[in-house]
């Protein structure tokens, strides 16, 4: 018996079954696939105003497109599926107390129980509109102060709504108003089923002739620290900036067109750059103006300004004053005062030099000098020279002097050889020398020849 059960198993093992189909491989019928449904495992935010407009992200499995979100028994909208594992959606309105969150997805849904709760906010309230009148025609911009706003809050202005009205913050809305008859209005606030009213808050008004645009300023201003308004260097890069007024329209409604003596403009709008003229003689007075349109739809109105720039080559006037000063000082051919005309009546350095000056002429006859070019000139609104550390100064420049001299009182001969640096303001509208000042040696002890 075993053995010719073992034989039939053997037997068996060899056989194979023929359909009647004439298939060699047996058939059967095929499952169907298998659909897992969407799983909702947590909410964030867990809580929002009872006005809705709470933006939400619910975390999961198995989301997919065209999902839908009920929250508390209320259809979310702007529903998003960022992926299968993430869903955004937005609150609709609905009393205060826990709600469940369903997400359903080709029939198939998910419920986490209490996973979201509408709290009811405290009432809004208004204390401030602004502006607080505008045309009958509506279109006013405002901006409402007040407390405990939300998103999805609603304005009426006279019993009309206002358009596109936006939660700043919960403490600040902005809508556009609409057209309503001249009087005043209430203004009123809704956030969900609570409302605040500032009684005759806004008043329309019928528009008259629109005022043109009004230019308040127009400012040309270098980027290096403590630069004067309206300077700049040749091929400097600065900054022009009018500030303008409408009555009507926002100054980015407004059309600003620059222009200028030389130089060219990078930029739109109220502010913009503009690059100085190279190649020109300084100092130089060059006018920029801006032309500002208010595009009406009937004839646009405009008004221009326009501003003086003073244009310099600052390192190379210095620089030319101070090899001046030296070369007339060195002459000794005109008067004290002249030779320190370009020196700051308010710096303390120009009376001190009027002396050296006028000592040097009565007590010593220069028989010969060398003046060479500044080996250094640099300019710093504000700034510090290195020799003596003179503070407060725009700018500094270092030149090579050498002089031999014969003093009158003992006939005897010095010679001086060093560097003069030489400081420079920056005051009304022009540069100036303000000290001298001489780094050296002299073959005579103690000598009074200079500074």
């Amino acid at each position: 018996m075993t053995f010719r059960g073992a034989l039939a198993g053997f037997a068996l093992a060899g056989l194979t079954l023929t359909a009647c189909g004439g298939s060699e491989t047996p058939s059967g019928p095929t499952d169907p696939p298998v659909v897992v449904g969407p799983t909702v495992l947590s909410v964030s935010p867990t809580s929002g105003p009872t006005s809705g407009g709470t933006r939400v992200t619910i975390s999961g499995a198995n989301f997919a497109t065209g999902a839908e979100v009920i929250i508390g028994g209320v259809a979310a909208t702007s529903v998003s599926v960022v992926s299968s594992t993430s869903i955004q959606a937005t609150t609709g309105a609905r009393q205060a107390g826990a709600a469940e969150v369903t997400v359903t997805v080709d029939g198939r849904s998910s419920t986490l129980a209490s996973a979201f709760t509408y709290v009811s906010l405290p009432p809004p309230t208004i204390s401030s509109i602004s502006p607080s009148s505008g045309s009958t025609a509506g279109g006013t911009t405002v901006t409402l102060t007040g407390t405990n706003f939300a998103s999805g809050a609603t304005v009426t202005i006279g019993g009309v709504a206002a358009t596109g009205v936006t939660a700043l913050s919960s403490t600040s809305l902005r809508a556009v108003t609409g057209p309503r008859a001249a009087g005043a209005a209430d203004v009123v606030v809704a956030v969900g089923a609570q409302s605040a009213t500032l009684a005759r808050g806004y008043t329309y008004v019928v528009p008259g002739p629109n005022p043109p645009p009004v230019i308040t300023s127009l400012v040309v201003q270098s980027t290096r620290a403590n630069a004067p308004s309206n300077f700049a260097d040749v091929g400097e890069e600065v900054v022009a900036v009018a500030t303008v007024q409408d009555a009507q329209t926002p100054v980015s409604g407004l059309l600003f067109e620059w222009s200028a003596d030389g130089g060219t403009f990078t930029g739109t709008g109220a502010s913009v750059r503009w690059r100085a003229p190279t190649g020109i003689t300084t100092p130089a007075q060059l006018k920029v103006t801006v032309k500002v349109t208010e595009p009406l739809d009937g004839t646009p109105q405009s008004v221009s300004s326009t501003v003086t720039v003073r244009v310099h080559d600052s390192i190379k006037e210095i620089s030319e004053m101070s090899v001046q000063f030296l070369v007339e000082f060195s002459e000794q051919k005109t008067s004290p005062e002249s030779i320190v005309r370009n020196f700051y009546v308010g710096c303390p350095g120009r009376n001190e030099e009027l002396q050296d000056v006028r000592n040097n002429q009565t007590n010593y006859t220069i028989t010969s000098y060398r003046i060479g070019q500044p080996t250094s000139a640099t300019v710093n609104f504000g700034g510090t020279c290195p020799y003596m550390d003179k503070k407060g100064v725009d700018g500094c420049v270092q030149t090579p002097a050498e002089w031999k001299a014969i003093d009158k009182r003992t006939g005897l001969s010095e010679t001086s050889i060093g560097i003069d640096q030489t400081t420079a303001v920056y005051r009304e509208s022009r540069w100036w020398l303000c000290d001298s000042n001489f780094n050296g040696t002299t073959t005579r002890p103690f000598s009074s020849f200079i500074r």
